[in-house]
């Protein structure tokens, strides 16, 4: 979270969202009454939540209903803010069907607007430090797009395949990208974090002591420790070896520091619109 040192984390299945104080280790966790895809502050110590049931506001222990949209076979994955404080979010169809997942921005004054469309599985995303390009995961097809971006508008056009992880263990999941450009990508089911250029080339790898890494995100001090939240969904506990330390939040010690990643700066009311 901006500003305070903490990190802001869900539990898509608990479901849960919570905040980790870095200077202790402790964890307090707030239950959800639905599925959450991803969380990010918001103005006044709030924290804006994408739920299976659409978009709401945490004040506290309270909870209320932000932005209503059709979500009927839909749910919302993963989300993240972009510089001027619009929150970016993708969806996927419940049933797992293709095609259904719809990439959606929520301005500043509270429109939410369906900003592309088509994906399997709309996951993680980010962008490059002159905030130039968007970078946005197709877990299934294991695609990492590139759109140009307009920093002013929060537009996206020139959809292009920057990245195919084909021959990379695991699917994509959750990004982070670093202040040279280099995009950080979590391998589902691939035990580490894949490193590209900004070209899309393969520069690095980080191991991780668990098969299903889930995302990524760069703070601390000088925003140079690596986050990396993990899953334990369909893995035996008892398989020590393969389990390893799935469910963790992990730190590593990162040899470039990260583009610190804004939070949701609303204002006016909140509305859906196609």
């Amino acid at each position: 979270m901006p500003d305070v040192e903490a990190l802001l984390w869900v539990d898509i299945a608990a479901p849960s969202v919570n905040i980790l104080d870095i200077a202790t280790g402790v964890s307090t966790a707030t239950i959800l009454p639905a599925k959450v895809g991803a969380a990010v502050s918001g103005p006044a110590g709030t924290i804006l939540l994408a739920l299976e049931s659409g978009l709401w506001l945490q004040d506290g222990r309270s909870l209320r209903r932000c932005a209503a949209s059709d979500m009927t076979g839909t749910h919302f994955n993963d989300g993240k803010c972009d510089a001027a404080g619009r929150f970016w979010v993708g969806s996927r169809a419940n049933d797992g069907t293709a095609g259904q997942g719809n990439l959606y921005r929520l301005d500043r004054s509270g429109v939410v607007q369906k900003m592309a469309g088509g994906f399997d599985v709309c996951n993680g995303m980010g962008w490059s430090p002159e905030g130039k390009a968007f970078y946005l995961v197709d877990t299934v097809p294991r695609l990492l797009y590139r759109y140009d971006f307009d920093p002013l508008t929060g537009s996206i056009a020139n959809r292009r395949v920057l990245h195919d992880f084909a021959e990379v263990p695991g699917k994509p999941d959750g990004l982070a990208v670093d202040v040279e450009g280099n995009i950080w990508c979590a391998m589902w089911d691939g035990s580490g974090i894949q490193v590209l250029s900004p070209a899309g080339e393969k520069v690095g790898w980080v191991d991780t002591p668990c098969p299903r890494p889930t995302s990524c995100a760069f703070g601390g001090n000088h925003q140079r420790t690596l986050f990396v939240t993990s899953a334990t969904y369909g893995l035996d506990p008892a398989d020590t070896e393969h389990f390893g330390k799935s469910g963790s939040i992990l730190a590593f010690d990162a040899p470039v520091a990260g583009v610190p990643v804004a939070g949701y700066a609303a204002g006016g009311m909140w509305r859906f619109s196609e």
